[in-house]
C-alpha cells in the first residue's frame, strides 16, 4: 500500500472513529438527561400526591390519585405485603402493568410494547397509618421520538462531516507525498543522466523541509566526491605520464646499451629508480588529496635550486631525446618545498616540450631575495585573449592544439595549485609566432 493511500485510510478512520465516539457520546448523554427529567418530573408528581393522600380520606382517594395521574400514564399503590391497593392507568398499554422497580436506580426503563416506559416509586404512610409504596409509570413516546430524532442527525452530520474529512486526508496525502515524489522523480533522473540535480527546499521549517536540506546536501557531497574522483583519474594520468615515459626510456636504452657500458647501466638504473620513488610520492599524495578535502602537505626545507633544476632535467633530456638547458648560478639556496618545486618544473618544462621543437630553457636568477625561475620555449606562442584562462581546469587554448598534444589541460592548473602551496607567484608571457615565458617567483626565505 502507497503512503499516501495509508495516509488516506489512516486519516479518514481515525476521523470517522472521533466523530462517531463524540457522535455516541452525545446521543447517550441526550438520553440519559432525558429520561432523568422524565424521572424528576415523576418524583415530583408522586410527592405532591403522597402529601395529599395522606390528607383525603378514604372514599376521596380515587378522585386525587386521578387528579395526579399522568398523561399516558399509570400509577400504582402496594402495600407492605404486596397486594395492591390501587391500580388505575390512563393509557390501555399500562393495563396490567407490575411497574415494579429493578433497584438500579431511582427510576427504571421498562420496554411496553416497544415503547419506553419510565417508573418511580417511593414509599409513604397512608391515612391509616399503613406503609405503602406509590408506583408512577408513564410512557415515553416522545423521548422515543426525540432520540430517534437525534440518531438521524447525528448520523446525518457524521456522514457531511466526513465528507471535508475525506477530501482533506486526500489534500493531506497529496501534501506530505508530493516532495517523497519529487525527491523520487529527481533520483531517477540523476541515476539516469548520472547528474546531481537537487530539489527545491521551499520556505517551511518542517521535517520536509529537512529531508529536502539533507538530501541536498548529500547531493552537494556525492558531486564533490564524484569531482575528487574525477580530478584523481586525471591527476593521476596527466603526472604519472612523464615518470612513466621516463622509465621506459630508460629501459629501452639499458636494453640497447646498458650492458655493454658501466656508465650507461648505472645512470638508467638511477634515472629508473628515482622516477619510480616520485611515481610512488606522486600516487600517495593523488591519493591523499582524493581520499580528503584538505589541500596537499608541503614540507619546507633549505634546498639548492640548481640541483633540483638539474635532477629534474636530466631525465627528460634522455626521454624525449630533446635539449634542455639551464642558465643562472651554479648554487642557489632558498627554502622550499624540494618534491613540490620538481614536480612544478616537471609540469612547465613537459608543457614547453609539447609546444615547441627546439630548445626549452630553464633559467634561474636570484635578485632582491627573491627567487625568480623561467621555462621558456621557442614555440607558436598564446594568443592574448587566452592567457588569463591558462590556469583553469580543463582549459585549452584550441583545438588543433589539443589534437597535437593529447593533452587535457589539467598541467597548468595543477601548476598554479602547486605554486601557491609553495607561496609563489607564477605568470606567463607569450608572444604568438615568437614563444612563451613561465615565470616563478618566490622568497628565499619564508620567514622574511
Amino acid at each position: 500500500m502507497k503512503l499516501r493511500t495509508r495516509i488516506h485510510v489512516f486519516t479518514t478512520l481515525l476521523m470517522f472513529l472521533i466523530l462517531a465516539g463524540l457522535s455516541t457520546g452525545i446521543y447517550f448523554l441526550f438520553e440519559k438527561m432525558t429520561y432523568e427529567r422524565q424521572a424528576d418530573q415523576l418524583m415530583g408528581r408522586g410527592e405532591e400526591l403522597t402529601v395529599e393522600l395522606q390528607k383525603t380520606a378514604a372514599e376521596d382517594r380515587d378522585m386525587v390519585i386521578r387528579a395526579y395521574m399522568p398523561p399516558d400514564g399509570a400509577l400504582l399503590i402496594v402495600g407492605a405485603d404486596g397486594r395492591k391497593i390501587t391500580d388505575v392507568e390512563s393509557d390501555s398499554r399500562l393495563r396490567g402493568f407490575p411497574a415494579e422497580p429493578d433497584g438500579s436506580g431511582p427510576y427504571t426503563i421498562t420496554d411496553v410494547k416497544g415503547v419506553p416506559a419510565v417508573t418511580v416509586a417511593m414509599p409513604f404512610i397512608s391515612t391509616g397509618g399503613e406503609v405503602a409504596e406509590l408506583r408512577i409509570t408513564q410512557l415515553a413516546d416522545d423521548i422515543a421520538n426525540e432520540l430517534a430524532t437525534l440518531r438521524l442527525i447525528l448520523i446525518g452530520l457524521t456522514a457531511a462531516a466526513m465528507i471535508p474529512v475525506i477530501a482533506s486526508s486526500v489534500a493531506l496525502g497529496q501534501i506530505v507525498t508530493r516532495p517523497i515524489n519529487v525527491l523520487t522523480g529527481t533520483m531517477r533522473e540523476n541515476r539516469e543522466k548520472g547528474a546531481y540535480e537537487k530539489i527545491d527546499e521551499g520556505r517551511g521549517r518542517d521535517e520536509l523541509h529537512e529531508m529536502a536540506l539533507a538530501y541536498n546536501d548529500m547531493m552537494d557531497q556525492l558531486g564533490r566526491n564524484y569531482e575528487k574522483q574525477e580530478r584523481f583519474v586525471s591527476d593521476a594520468s596527466h603526472e604519472l605520464k612523464t615518470p612513466i615515459t621516463v622509465i621506459e626510456s630508460y629501459a629501452r636504452l639499458l636494453k640497447r646499451r646498458g650492458f655493454g657500458d658501466r656508465n650507461v647501466a648505472d645512470e638508467a638504473v638511477e634515472a629508473i629508480l628515482s622516477q619510480s620513488i616520485r611515481m610512488k610520492d606522486l600516487t600517495a599524495q593523488l591519493l591523499d588529496l582524493a581520499r580528503s578535502d584538505q589541500a596537499a602537505a608541503y614540507t619546507f626545507k633549505q634546498a639548492d635550486i640548481r640541483d633540483i633544476a638539474e635532477e629534474t632535467v636530466r631525465p627528460m633530456r634522455q626521454a624525449y631525446g630533446r635539449e634542455f638547458s639551464i642558465e643562472g648560478p651554479e648554487k642557489l639556496l632558498a627554502e622550499t618545498d624540494p618534491d613540490k618545486l620538481r614536480q612544478l618544473l616537471f609540469i612547465l618544462l613537459d608543457n614547453a616540450r609539447k609546444y615547441s621543437d627546439g630548445a626549452v630553457r630553464l633559467t634561474l636568477e636570484e635578485k632582491e631575495g627573491l627567487v625568480e625561475l623561467a621555462v621558456a620555449d621557442h614555440g607558436p606562442g598564446i594568443p592574448e585573449a587566452d592567457l588569463p584562462h591558462l590556469f583553469d581546469r580543463f582549459y585549452r587554448v584550441n583545438s588543433d592544439r589539443n589534437r597535437k598534444t593529447g593533452g587535457t589541460g589539467l598541467g597548468l592548473s595543477l601548476a598554479k595549485e602547486i605554486a601557491d602551496g609553495l607561496g609563489a607567484e607564477i605568470s606567463v608571457e607569450s608572444v604568438v609566432g615568437v614563444g612563451t615565458v613561465f615565470r616563478i617567483s618566490f622568497p628565499t626565505n619564508r620567514q622574511s
